[in-house]
């Protein structure tokens, strides 16, 4: 499969990471793409024959808000495992930290995991 739907820029803000970093929400911004054989979708017409971006976006946001991690690596993981779960053959995941960029001078800090079905 070479089809991707991708969900770019979704922010959510999350308790992840050390200390206090555990008592203040902080911004994740969030990237996914997601492989999944479009032809059935596109020859029906049938977003049921897909992956429902809108839900996808939802997850997204439900992980990052309810659960903790101590490493942005586990975060990625856990949000790859649960879009897979929606029917891709593959996620890309990529969080970034845009808080902790700015308090190290830098422009982005990102993790990306790969994650396949």
């Amino acid at each position: 499969m070479t089809d991707r739907i991708l969900v770019r820029g979704v922010r959510a803000y999350g308790r992840h990471g050390f200390s206090h970093e555990l008592n203040h929400p902080q911004p994740f911004d969030v990237d996914a793409d997601l492989v999944v054989d479009t032809g059935p979708a596109v020859a029906s017409d049938d977003l049921g024959k897909t992956i429902d971006y809108a839900l996808a976006v939802q997850e997204i946001r439900r992980t990052v808000e309810q659960e903790s991690f101590s490493l942005v690596e586990s975060l990625a993981d856990a949000v790859a495992v649960r879009l897979l779960s929606f029917g891709a053959g593959e996620v890309r995941v990529c969080v970034s930290k845009p808080a902790a960029a700015l308090l190290l001078g830098a422009e982005s800090i990102a993790v990306e995991v790969v994650r396949t079905a």
